[in-house]
C-alpha cells in the first residue's frame, strides 16, 4: 500500500511539473505550497525549463545566494565578498532577474531589538557591496531584516563559546533573486 501512494504522490508531482512547463516563463522553477523553490536528491532546483544563463538554481543554488557573518559582526568576510562576486556576475549575465530581496538574519545571542538592529546592518552591507560591484537595479532592491526569528542552527544543550560556535549558520544574509 504505500509503495502505492508513493508512486501515486510521484506520478502527480510529475504531472505537476510536467503542466506548469506548458504555461511556465523559461526562468521558472518548481516551488511548494509556502513559495519555497523545490530541490532535488543533489540539492539542485527543479526546474520547468532549463536556462543556460543560470547556473544551478536562480543564482546558482540557496548557498550560493547566502553569506554568513562573524559573530557580532556586520562586515563581509573574504568568503561572503567571493560569493557575491560570482552572484552578481550571474545576475548581471541573467536577462530573468527583475529585482533583489537581500534579508537579514542574526542568532539567539543578545536581545531581540538589538539582533533585528543587527541583522538589518548585515543586509545593508550586502545591499552596498552588490551596488558597488555594478549591481544594475538597486531601486527594485527590497532590504528587510528577520532577526532572530528564523534559526536554521540547531544547537539544544550547547552552551557559552561552543553555543556561538554552533550558531554560525544563523548569522546570514540571504540574497532572493525574483526572476521575469
Amino acid at each position: 500500500m504505500k509503495k502505492l501512494v508513493k508512486a501515486t504522490m510521484l506520478a502527480a508531482a510529475g504531472a505537476f511539473v510536467l503542466a506548469g512547463t506548458a504555461h511556465a516563463g523559461p526562468k521558472d522553477v518548481v516551488k511548494d505550497k509556502r513559495g519555497n523553490v523545490v530541490t532535488n536528491s543533489f540539492g539542485n532546483c527543479v526546474r520547468t525549463k532549463w536556462d543556460a544563463a543560470m547556473d544551478g538554481c536562480v543564482g546558482g543554488g540557496e548557498d550560493a545566494r547566502t553569506v554568513y557573518f562573524d559573530f557580532n559582526s556586520s562586515r563581509l568576510t573574504p568568503a561572503a565578498k567571493a560569493k557575491l562576486d560570482s552572484l552578481v556576475d550571474i545576475i548581471k549575465k541573467s536577462t530573468s532577474v527583475e529585482s533583489v530581496n537581500v534579508v537579514g538574519y542574526a542568532d539567539m545571542i543578545g536581545s531581540s531589538e538589538y539582533n533585528q538592529k543587527l541583522a538589518l546592518r548585515r543586509a545593508k552591507t550586502v545591499e552596498g557591496y552588490l551596488a558597488s560591484k555594478g549591481y544594475r537595479d538597486t531601486k527594485a532592491t527590497k532590504v528587510r531584516s528577520i532577526g532572530e526569528d528564523a534559526p536554521v542552527s540547531k544547537c539544544d544543550g550547547v552552551k557559552g563559546n561552543e553555543l556561538r560556535a554552533c550558531l554560525w549558520r544563523d548569522r546570514r544574509v540571504e540574497v532572493q533573486l525574483n526572476t521575469k
